[in-house]
């Protein structure tokens, strides 16, 4: 069996579902991850506080020893995230969406570039929900999804939480991971103090409209199932896998605040990692 992973950025996929990816290859499942936008502008013409970010060498070999670490394969397909294209976002414009599908404006250039995975013959694909409102991330589920439906492969497709998902206020306002969401004392974020402080400024500053007005009809209608992947056992090595990307980890407080809240995050999953799946020709389910 082979199980395409799609990951917007060189550490998403990892952060998000390291657990499962090596659970998954310790099963005997081929598990290729295909990181999107891996390539930018030459770094001199970058702010200086940028320039780690796209610094796609040093990111590249990181995600090369995270991958290695789980027992993954990588693929990238090159497309250079909103945050280097001219004009060069600011602030928290990382976290603000268009107002609807025309505002991506590399959406059929990213769409084409994942025509190359075809030749694996995934037998599943694993696809970020977008939550957060991170522009990259959604660009890459709505590309991803128009391509598993242009392709009928949408019965293979299941859905990973982003890490902001730790964050109450952006699962809470999410349609799809709004559907398990905990108490607020327990949120994973609570042990993590300095990764809570920043999540809780990503949540104030993002925009635009919710994921589900930007899909493709056939997922407009879903009705949304969850499973969860024991990862217990896997747990460290994701952890060790995530600290591979020295150059990022900062960008979160630190490893330590990410590896607490990781592992409040599994616990409250009861020791698992979620996948999503959207059931078509359904009615939709409704929001709690």
């Amino acid at each position: 069996m082979t199980t395409l992973v799609i990951s917007p950025h060189l550490d998403d996929a990892v952060l998000s579902l390291g657990g499962s990816i090596a659970a998954w290859v310790d099963a005997g499942t081929r598990v290729v991850v295909a990181s999107i936008y891996t390539t930018g502008p030459a770094l001199s013409e970058l702010a200086p506080r940028m320039r780690r970010f796209a610094d796609y060498v040093t990111r590249r070999a990181e995600d090369e020893a995270a991958c290695t670490l789980l027992g993954a394969e990588t693929r990238y397909l090159d497309q250079t995230e909103r945050a280097f294209r001219r004009p060069f976002l600011t602030g928290w414009g990382f976290f603000r969406t268009p107002s609807d599908r025309g505002g991506f404006t590399t959406l059929a250039q990213v769409t084409r570039a994942l025509d190359s995975l075809r030749a694996l013959e995934p037998d599943r694909i694993v696809l970020p929900l977008g939550v957060g409102n991170h522009v990259d991330h959604v660009e890459t589920l709505i590309a991803a999804t128009d391509w598993a439906i242009a392709n009928g492969l949408l019965d293979r497709v299941r859905f990973y939480e982003d890490f902001y998902a730790l964050s109450t206020a952006m699962r809470s306002a999410h349609p799809v991971a709004c559907l398990r969401t905990w108490k607020r004392q327990q949120s994973p974020l609570a042990p993590a103090s300095k990764l809570g402080v920043i999540m809780r400024l990503i949540a104030a500053g993002r925009r635009g409209p919710s994921v589900d007005q930007l899909l493709a009809p056939p997922l407009r209608a879903a009705r949304w199932t969850v499973r969860a992947t024991d990862v217990q056992s896997h747990e460290q090595r994701k952890l060790d896998a995530i600290a591979c990307y020295a150059s990022q980890t900062r960008a979160f407080g630190g490893l330590a605040g990410i590896a607490r809240a990781v592992r409040a995050y599994h616990a409250w999953w009861g020791g698992a990692e979620p996948l999503w799946h959207a059931e078509t020709n359904t009615v939709a389910c409704s929001r709690p």
